[in-house]
């Protein structure tokens, strides 16, 4: 049984459609060479995708914007090497190293450096390069060096064929149904209680929440207390975005990188089936770094799209900003080693219960970290010895 707290399933996956578009929560992308592509093809999961145009990505430098193989082409001495690094085609870098420590010991070029940086930002989601493990970035590029997939009907066509897999095979999805506490003590789990007060007998429980610290505030006891260290060192790793739909007969247009600030837009109408025919789907993100969660970056979104597509207000279906999102429960730290000694599905230490999310497990990031540490709680609750259920 899953039990969903929102009236829908997916949390930061799911898709809102307006007038036959597909908006996801933010600009997303799924890793053919990441762990979650293999996993859900285990399951029977078959996706419609299409991959971005590398040959037509832009960049905006200096406040201009241009194509990025110009770029590199014209102005970066190392393009060998730059163009190794972003395939994910160079030696693992150092356990304890971080990233932007990584591309300065690689690249000298200053011009290099920056597309370097962009990119790793853009694959990770993380603004604070300096904060993350130079392993995770490695793997993130080696990941999107085998295909970078936007999903045909948005994210919300992987949320449908979960929750339909899961129906095939038994399961029951109620929503709309909030969680105020997983019962348990060292023995293992007796209950789990409903805002409401129902209560459900349970001897395997996975807690699968986006934010570590709202796991602690449901679980409590000696599970909280035993994360609780870990949980308090966390950085959750947040972006603003605007999300925008603009009606058909749209002139094409490609993803933007900005080498002048943490900016990105990403165009998935370009090659998915996400709008009406020649209708049009742009995510504008800015990654956050820790000082400037608070801060409203709308005006410089809307004017990194005014310089990508002059006038798009005169077309607009839908549009949505979001300040602060949350993309991850943790940034991928030096201090875990990246995914390596990140919180553990096991490490509540109770028989019986498990954790999962992008914040859990010592594989992959963000959708790849979530789903492969989906398959390792289902593992450990399914062989820990557990109490009959009352």
């Amino acid at each position: 049984m899953l039990l969903e707290a929102a009236s829908a399933t997916g949390g930061r996956a799911r898709s809102r459609v307006v007038d036959g578009y597909s908006l996801n929560i933010g600009p997303h992308a799924l890793y053919r060479g990441g762990a979650a592509w293999p996993l859900l093809r285990s399951l029977g999961v078959e996706l419609r995708y299409g991959r971005p145009r590398l040959a037509a990505t832009k960049v905006r430098v200096d406040g201009e914007v241009r194509r990025l193989a110009d770029l590199v082409a014209m102005r970066v001495r190392q393009r060998g090497r730059l163009l190794r690094l972003l395939a994910g085609h160079v030696p693992p870098p150092a356990s304890g190293a971080s990233a932007a420590e990584w591309i300065a010991d690689l690249l000298a070029d200053p011009v290099a450096r920056r597309i370097a940086a962009v990119v790793v930002r853009t694959a990770t989601y993380s603004a604070d390069l300096d904060a993350l493990a130079a392993g995770a970035a490695h793997g993130q590029l080696a990941a999107a060096g085998r295909g970078v997939c936007y999903l045909a009907g948005g994210w919300q066509s992987l949320v449908d064929a979960l929750a339909a897999r899961l129906g095939e095979t038994g399961g029951e999805v109620r929503c709309g149904v909030p969680v105020a506490a997983v019962d348990h003590d060292e023995g293992g789990v007796g209950v789990v209680r409903l805002v409401d007060g129902t209560e459900l007998p349970a001897n395997r429980v996975i807690v699968a929440l986006g934010d570590p610290r709202q796991t602690l505030r449901i679980l409590g006891g000696p599970a909280a207390a035993r994360l609780a260290p870990a949980v308090a060192a966390m950085t959750p790793v947040r972006m603003a975005h605007l999300d925008v739909a603009l009606r058909p007969d749209q002139p094409r247009l490609a993803n933007v990188f900005s080498l002048d600030d943490p900016v990105f837009i990403s165009v998935p109408s370009d090659v998915a089936a996400v709008a009406p025919h020649h209708g049009m789907v742009i995510q504008a993100g800015r990654y956050l770094r820790a000082d400037d969660e608070r801060a409203d970056h709308r005006g410089e979104l809307e004017a990194a799209l005014d310089a990508a597509r002059p006038g798009w207000r005169d077309d607009v279906v839908d549009v949505r900003y979001v300040p602060s999102s949350m993309v991850a429960g943790d940034q991928a730290r030096t201090a875990t080693d990246g995914a390596r000694r990140r919180v553990a599905a096991g490490e509540a230490g109770v028989p019986g219960l498990a954790l999962a999310g992008d914040w859990v497990g010592p594989v992959g990031l963000l959708a790849d970290a979530s789903i492969a540490s989906g398959v390792a709680a289902a593992a450990a609750v399914l062989a820990a010895p557990v109490r009959a259920r009352a």
